[in-house]
């Protein structure tokens, strides 16, 4: 539940702290007083979208801290599942930067966002002003029907399996249309798989064709200068023949002194390196042959090669041997394209199978607990002066799966002895509010959640109805946590705590404050609630009256 909320610089809170406890508070105030501020606070920490228009004026950040005890309430696993350090106290916090970028922590631990928005949903739910609008969905109709039957395991497990329904079918659909256009490209695909083939194309191959047909096109001057090279080397006045002679005059010279031994060794060496470097030019100079039908297949193969670059606009043969792979690759994968379709369609098969099973098991649950929900309703609406009213509920079945089942649900609804109609259709708002109030009361009963709070879940209500409508949000608060928002006395007087807001248009910038009311302070606040600002000694009276009811 609820514990603590901190405001610190959100809109016309400059801050605030307020603890909470278990039962039944209410929190009122003059219209435009600044209610809804600790909605949306709470929303910002649990997730809601920052703005940074909501930080308090020429203030640079705004901080909103929420505590809840959450013991007893399972989470352990989610907390597991992200992470995170369970604890039985959990402390959510968000803070919004001038800039609009935010911040979130839970248990002083940074988490996302995304992460506050699931967690919220397990501690907390709010029925602003415009959520009766939910009536009209299918899907929150559907969601009644599955909390009151515990459908929750049952739901995700089919929840589960229809996303990899949805994900095979569509590996599925892809490797059928891939296998349609490859079937249809797969002369082509084979001709070019051959014609890369047959070119029997190896690594490096077209540089050393180009250094060769280089090196023929001008053999003239690469005999000219192998030859001249050969001469300066190995003539009897060459480069080697000097050295013989150098090193043979350092060797006469060695026994007087140990310097020109290691002088003549260094001779040797290069003598030994530049023999070695004439062998392999006398030997290029031998393998250098002009053969003009060797040069031809030289260039006919560079063509080749280069021709196939042209078509698919690679650079190097190494690419082209990389497309040659993929060709073949592409070839083999034509061969096994049935045998994936064919396993891919068997798992389809069974997923809808156990699908339309599990959307039975579903439908049977929702069925079951129809009568009991219709008569639930009904009978509360009955004690908020609605006695010829009518809910009735419709389930029938859609044409295939869908990701809830198979069920379409439909609430139907009539305030009177009329024939029950689409509840959207033909629904007042104090009547969609009176409808909306039993719905929640069902589903507290059925739920896990710990807080639930209404934002004036009253409009369109007054007198005594309103009193009852108190009595019901009293009832449901001995199984779960809950706060009203109203502008009615008859439903704060109901509270066990109240919370009045107020706004100080004499500061500047204007302030909203909140404060936790003692006995005689709620006395004021509903006298005033009544007759407006001339409190009247018959608005007290009133007054007194109200929350005597209930003490």
């Amino acid at each position: 539940m609820l514990k603590h909320l901190h405001i610190e610089n959100y809109v016309l809170i400059k801050n605030l702290d307020l603890d909470f406890s278990s039962g039944f508070s209410v929190v009122t105030g003059q219209t435009g007083a600044g209610k809804s501020i600790m909605l949306g606070a709470l929303g910002l920490a649990l997730g809601a979208k920052a703005d940074s228009k909501s930080i308090f004026q020429d203030e640079k950040k705004c901080i909103i801290e929420v505590t809840f005890d959450i013991a007893g309430y399972r989470l352990e696993q989610f907390f597991n599942e992200n992470d995170l350090d369970y604890s039985d106290e959990c402390i959510i916090r968000r803070e919004l930067l001038d800039n609009g970028k935010s911040r979130s922590f839970l248990n002083d631990t940074p988490v996302l966002v995304g992460v506050l928005k699931q967690l919220g949903q397990k501690f907390i739910d709010i029925h602003s002003q415009h959520s009766s609008l939910l009536l009209e969905s299918n899907a929150f109709q559907l969601s009644v029907l599955d909390i009151v039957a515990k459908n929750g395991e049952l739901l995700e497990d089919y929840k589960s399996k229809y996303s990899s329904y949805i994900e095979v079918s569509k590996s599925l659909e892809e490797e059928r249309n891939a296998a349609t256009q490859a079937k249809e490209n797969a002369d082509y695909i084979e001709f070019q798989h051959r014609q890369l083939k047959e070119c029997n194309l190896k690594h490096g191959e077209l540089q050393s064709l180009e250094d060769n047909i280089n090196t023929l096109e001008h053999i003239s001057d690469v005999k000219e200068g192998l030859s001249t090279a050969i001469n300066a080397l190995n003539a009897d006045e060459g480069i080697i023949s000097n050295l013989y002679r150098l090193k043979s005059a350092l060797d006469d010279i060695s026994a007087y002194g140990s310097g020109y031994e290691s002088l003549s060794n260094r001779v040797e060496s290069c003598l030994i390196e530049l023999k070695d470097v004439c062998d392999d030019i006398e030997h290029k100079n031998e393998d250098v042959n002009l053969d003009p039908s060797e040069l031809e297949t030289m260039h006919e193969r560079v063509s080749q090669i280069y021709t196939l670059l042209q078509k698919h606009k690679v650079r190097t043969e190494d690419e082209l041997i990389e497309i040659m792979d993929s060709l073949s690759l592409q070839l083999g994968r034509l061969e096994s394209y049935d045998e994936i379709i064919d396993n891919l369609s068997r798992e389809k098969e069974s997923l809808y199978k156990d699908l339309t099973e599990l959307s039975s098991t579903l439908s049977e649950r929702r069925s079951s607990v129809i009568k009991g929900i219709e008569n639930s309703i009904e009978s509360r609406l009955k004690f908020l002066g609605m006695p010829d009213s009518k809910f009735v509920i419709n389930l029938s079945k859609s044409a295939d799966i869908t990701p809830t089942g198979s069920d379409i649900v439909q609430f139907l609804f009539s305030s009177n002895k009329t024939q029950p109609m689409p509840i959207q259709n033909c629904a007042s708002g104090g009547e969609i509010s009176r409808v909306m109030l039993c719905i929640k009361a069902l589903v507290a009963e059925g739920s896990n959640l710990p807080t639930l709070i209404f934002d004036e879940i009253d409009t369109g209500i007054s007198g005594n109805i309103a009193a009852q409508m108190g009595t019901i949000l009293k009832e449901m608060s001995k199984t779960m946590q809950i706060i009203c928002i109203t502008h009615l006395p008859q439903v704060a007087a109901k509270g066990e705590y109240h919370f009045s807001v107020y706004k100080d248009n004499k500061t500047n910038p204007v302030q909203t404050y909140v404060k936790l009311l003692d006995k005689s302070e709620r006395i004021g606040e509903i006298a005033s609630m009544l007759s407006g600002d001339n409190i009247t000694d018959a608005a007290i009276a009133n007054a007194k009256e109200l929350l005597s009811v209930d003490s």
